[in-house]
């Protein structure tokens, strides 16, 4: 059946055929690519058979759909270069071609595509009501564009997982940049950009590990010159940022990625624009930082959903005055590019051999994690001195930047773990390497296991009437013989401290729990440790509570992503005024980490005692 786009413009149903070529381009590699994804193929992902296989599939995922769309002539000439630029591919896969020649046939076939009306001609530029002629300047702009575009998406390849899902997100965008510009071509844009998306997303889950076959040089390519011919032929010649403003912010991530390799190769005395493996791309520094490759291509569709979405907010906005929209983008950018950064360093565990505890806001804290924090609590235990241990969260750091006492007390315990997911995170951002969070409720908890399986006793002290007995027996009936030696709720003034130090004292517990909050449970335990004579004493603030199920704590999922401290507060809404230590935290720590760079260096991490 063939259709016939004249009709479709100005109605809905370009819409419908855009939603059926993204759906049978992603049908359509599924068969030929389980073949590769057997298990003899597996073995070699990276087989030139596999290459041949996997870049067919997609070539023919992206053409199929167009081909059911009748002889118009952008089809054509769409359907026509990709098949030339496969061709230079597959030739490439079986039989690897020279670098110079590559581009030279790529280049030819460029300019066959602007022969064939594939072109930039005229721009709009800001400031100025009328179209531009790009005269003789239109066909190198043209080819130069064609091919840069195609060669930035095929050195996505280099990371593993990171094309198919990029190549989606832009042809995404431009179809969305072209329907919103209401452009003449705008239902064809529609239909090539799904056709492109949807092979691509077909292809995801078999370069992703498990399975990881490479897509040859034939697939990538083919993606790429029809990403630059749909960015061309598309309505995107409105102003001068719709032509050249909204693809680089597309394309931010390989660009970014590639131009990181030539300033690196630059910077050693290498031809700047090698594209030799001795280049290092910005995945490969991630990687060499401590990133996980999973979390490396996650960051990067991250990254270019963002740069896509900013590029599809200045569109909406086309009529607002170009200096606006240059600041908008300007603050824009720098938001992505930090939030790029500080994702990046949080999810990155980079080696730190030897090094036992950072320093952050003047705090020495331990890096270390729950198995690592329980083998010094036994040590503790069974040197039988006093020892203190602390579990601070980013308010509990703030208030020791304004409380003499309670810094000395935290640079003076004996041990100090990460309570907050905001400690952890600071920490990475700038460079201090803090393994996990440690908090005071799994602290706890884990310790009572310990105590059940090795003999030690605990005492509850703090939090309402009733809710540390009830704590004491939750925790009794979690941990088969745990001995608990005494429970006393927290609601007790000065007068009756010495009442308190004394049965504690008497009851000799191996493992002291104070729930009195922040700070008052350190300051107490500090003044009185000597005299209640236990091994060790640990503020746990608001376990208790948690543990006996007056509060429920956040879910698992919730947790693992760092948001208990959301949690909390919508279950306790009073904990609210709380929150604006985080922007203050955030603040003071950054502001600690330049301090210590213009010192010379890096915040640095310290051996710990």
């Amino acid at each position: 059946m063939v259709f016939s786009l004249s009709s479709f413009f100005g109605s809905a149903r370009p819409l419908v055929i855009a939603v059926v070529a993204a759906v049978l381009a992603y049908v359509l590699p599924l068969g030929w690519l389980r073949l590769a994804a057997s298990r003899r193929w597996r073995k070699a992902p990276h087989s030139r058979t596999v290459r041949i296989v996997s870049g067919t599939a997609v070539f023919l995922a992206v053409i199929a759909p167009l081909l059911l769309l009748g002889p118009e002539r952008p089809v054509r000439v769409i359907v026509a270069s990709c098949a030339a630029v496969f061709v230079i591919g597959l030739v490439d896969d079986v039989q690897t071609i020279p670098r110079w020649l590559k581009l030279f046939l790529f280049a030819a076939v460029a300019y066959w595509a602007y022969l064939l009306g594939v072109r930039i001609d005229t721009v709009k530029p800001p400031f100025v009501a009328s179209y531009a002629e790009l005269g003789m300047w239109s066909a190198p702009l043209t080819v130069l564009w064609l091919l840069g575009v195609m060669w930035a998406v095929a050195l996505s390849r280099r990371l593993p997982g990171l094309t198919p899902g990029l190549v989606a997100i832009i042809a995404l965008t431009f179809g969305a940049a072209a329907a919103i510009a209401h452009g003449s071509p705008a239902g064809l844009v529609a239909i090539v950009t799904f056709a492109i998306a949807g092979a691509a997303l077909g292809y995801l889950g078999y370069e992703l590990p498990p399975a990881r076959l490479m897509l040859g040089s034939s697939g990538h390519y083919t993606l790429g010159f029809a990403l630059a011919a749909v960015s061309v032929i598309g309505a995107l010649k409105n102003t001068a940022f719709l032509v050249v403003g909204l693809p680089l912010l597309v394309l931010a991530v390989p660009i970014i990625n590639t131009t990181y390799a030539a300033v690196y190769a630059s910077r050693r005395g290498k031809a700047a624009l090698t594209m030799a493996p001795r280049s290092e791309y910005l995945h490969q520094l991630m990687l060499r930082e401590g990133v996980h490759l999973r979390h490396v291509v996650l960051l990067f569709y991250a990254m270019t959903a963002y740069f896509c979405t900013v590029g599809l907010l200045l569109v909406v906005i086309i009529e607002v005055s170009f200096l606006v929209k240059l600041a908008l983008l300007a603050v824009l950018l720098a938001l992505g590019a930090v939030a790029f950064y500080a994702l990046a360093r949080i999810v990155s565990h980079p080696d730190a051999t030897g090094q036992t505890m950072v320093e952050l806001l003047g705090v020495p804290v331990h890096r270390t994690d729950l198995a690592g924090a329980l083998h010094r609590v036994t040590q503790f235990v069974e040197d039988g001195a006093p020892h203190h241990v602390v579990t601070p969260d980013s308010s509990a750091l703030v208030r020791a930047q304004e409380d003499p006492e309670l810094m000395a007390i935290l640079r003076s315990a004996d041990l100090v773990t990460a309570d907050g997911a905001g400690v952890v995170w600071m920490a990475k951002v700038l460079g201090l390497p803090l393994w996990e969070r440690v908090s005071g409720v799994d602290l706890m908890d884990h310790i009572c296991e310990l105590a059940a399986e090795r003999g030690y006793s605990i005492y509850l002290l703090g939090a309402a009437p009733g809710v540390a007995r009830e704590a004491a027996r939750r925790l009794q009936e979690r941990h088969p013989g745990l001995t608990v030696v005494g429970t006393m709720h927290g609601y007790f003034d000065e007068v009756m401290e010495p009442q308190v130090v004394q049965r504690i004292a008497e009851a000799k517990p191996d493992v002291l729990f104070v729930a009195l909050g922040v700070p008052k449970q350190e300051k107490w335990i500090r003044r009185h440790l000597d005299a209640l004579s236990v091994s060790v004493a640990i503020g746990v603030g608001g376990s208790f509570d948690v543990i006996s199920g007056r509060l429920k704590r956040a879910p698992r999922f919730m947790q693992r992503c760092g948001l208990e401290w959301l949690w909390r507060v919508l279950c306790e809404p009073s904990r609210l005024p709380r929150l604006a230590a985080l922007p203050k935290f955030v603040w003071m720590a950054a502001a600690d980490g330049l301090r210590r760079r213009r010192r010379g260096g890096p915040a640095r991490p310290t051996q710990g005692r």
